[in-house]
């Protein structure tokens, strides 16, 4: 029994996207039931050659010269692991330098290969925020792994070539992961990266100040010049409001362009930039004494409105959602005002509870909110339907 043959035409729009041409051999890859075509060996090239060793190496073996050279003038016999002046400083400070540069340059070599005019445009306006969001989390990210490394390896030193040896290797991890992450940029990524940052960047304020009952005080006690390391909480509160801001707009050019003139559109990325610009006040402006408190709570409560208002109204400025998400977003409405009634009238949450449970379920919502806008737009858009052909 001869073995029946079949054909998919695909569309325009697909043969575009996929820079494919006439005699191009297409991969189909089989999972779940489902499958996908894999990128041309045209596209598998480019992305190799941005990924290429030399990328990534170049940059570390300059900065590995400059720390060596360093050491020799020095003329140091041992080299701490972690300190003032050691192979952390020298790997946070030129790491960034060569990390960020090689972000850079991928960055912008992916922009200039992007043929879509309106993902162009959208990627340069976006760049500068989207750099120094990647900056500070690549300081962010070197400052907490030295100091975990510092608790692990106390008072550790090594010879000037063990040294150099250690400062290569973690500069060079440092620099690959960077143009790692400029291949990656996309809404997926950015939600993700949004989400570890919050919750790492939170998790480690909270455990380093264990010692000093945080609790007892509110929340925003960790971003206090009292707390131990407050410096992590508000760079993460910082880091996730320009995250938050960078997603919104890679969420929002591409609906808009199909959907131009929308008024809930448009009142809805509205409420979520404001929302995103408050998250970064918050963090900017620390619970301290005197006008910072009165701006902090502030802000914090034009947060928890700026929230509310599009929660409430969320069948009215989002209609496609789905009925689940709906009931969803008014529970979590009912929950914060529970909240505040049992903080507020009843005085039955303390400070800290209220701040924890309203943060928590509004930021939640929130990534939900932006999780379902990706779904909704960015992935039907993404969606085409053709038929399948039997040839004999």
């Amino acid at each position: 029994m001869a073995k029946k043959r079949f054909e998919i035409e695909l569309p325009e729009q697909v043969v575009s996207d996929l820079h494919l041409e006439d005699g191009d051999q297409i991969d189909i890859q089989l999972t779940n039931q489902a499958f996908k075509v894999l990128p041309s060996k045209k596209m598998q090239e480019q992305q190799s050659q941005q990924l290429s060793i030399r990328r990534f190496i170049i940059p570390s073996i300059l900065a590995t010269v400059c720390f060596a050279f360093y050491t020799i003038w020095q003329q140091e016999n041992l080299v701490p692991l972690t300190g003032s002046d050691s192979i952390a400083t020298w790997v946070i400070s030129l790491g960034e330098l060569t990390g960020m540069a090689t972000f850079i340059y991928t960055h912008i070599q992916s922009i200039r290969k992007e043929k879509d005019q309106i993902k162009k445009k959208t990627a340069i306006r976006l760049t500068p925020t989207l750099f120094f969001s990647f900056a500070l989390i690549q300081a962010f990210a070197s400052v907490a792994l030295f100091w975990a490394i510092g608790f692990l390896f106390q008072s550790a030193s090594f010879d000037s070539l063990t040294a150099t040896l250690i400062f290569f290797l973690f500069v060079s991890v440092e620099n690959y992961v960077m143009i790692y992450s400029a291949t990656l940029v996309s809404t997926t990524f950015m939600m993700f990266l949004l989400i570890i940052t919050i919750v790492c960047g939170v998790l480690v304020a909270m455990v380093t100040n264990s010692r000093l009952l945080w609790w007892q005080h509110n929340f925003s006690f960790l971003g206090t010049s009292k707390a131990d390391f407050s410096w992590t909480f508000n760079a993460t509160l910082m880091i996730a409001g320009l995250l938050w801001a960078t997603l919104i707009d890679y969420l929002f050019v591409p609906i808009q362009k199909r959907l131009p003139k929308n008024w809930r559109l448009i009142v809805l990325r509205a409420f979520l930039t404001f929302d995103a610009l408050c998250l970064f006040a918050i963090g900017a402006l620390p619970n301290d004494p005197g006008f910072l408190h009165i701006a902090h709570d502030t802000v914090a409560n034009f947060l928890i409105l700026g929230t509310g208002l599009p929660m409430i109204s969320i069948r009215l400025l989002l209609p496609n959602a789905s009925k689940e998400f709906n009931l969803f977003s008014l529970a979590t409405a009912v929950g914060m005002m529970l909240s505040s009634v049992l903080f507020y009238l009843l005085r039955y949450f303390s400070l800290t509870a209220f701040e924890i449970f309203i943060l928590t379920m509004g930021i939640s919502w929130l990534l939900l909110l932006m999780q379902n806008i990706h779904e909704l737009y960015e992935l039907k858009d993404n969606t085409y339907s053709f038929n399948l052909k039997a040839l004999n």
